[in-house]
């Protein structure tokens, strides 16, 4: 087995894992969303904006990119859930693409 393909199998796990808890702090960021909509939390709470600023600030970037191409109808954002099925989908595709490219290397 060559370095290049050991490294590529290296790579499946963390890069499988990134993605799933990516996927993890878009979910919390479509709960804290509507927990915020209803002024569930108190958004003046240090701890509370700490949390909310650090959720917005991974997450926003991410779901801008599909607010460029469905932009929000409405009070309705359909970013989170294209972007949640993108990713789901790339978490499938990625590691498989990772496992080949290891495969035609070795």
């Amino acid at each position: 087995m060559s370095v290049i393909a050991a490294f590529l199998n290296a790579l499946i796990v963390p890069v499988a894992l990134i993605l799933h808890y990516y996927g993890i702090v878009i979910i919390a960021a479509v709960i804290l969303s509507w927990l915020e909509a209803f002024h569930v939390l108190n958004t003046y709470n240090r701890f509370v904006a700490a949390v909310c600023t650090t959720i917005h600030r991974l997450t926003d970037p991410y779901f801008n990119f599909f607010r460029k191409i469905i932009p929000p109808s409405g009070n309705i954002d359909f970013s989170p859930l294209i972007g949640l099925f993108a990713l789901y989908f790339l978490q499938s595709f990625i590691p498989k693409v990772l496992a080949i490219m290891a495969n035609a290397v070795s």
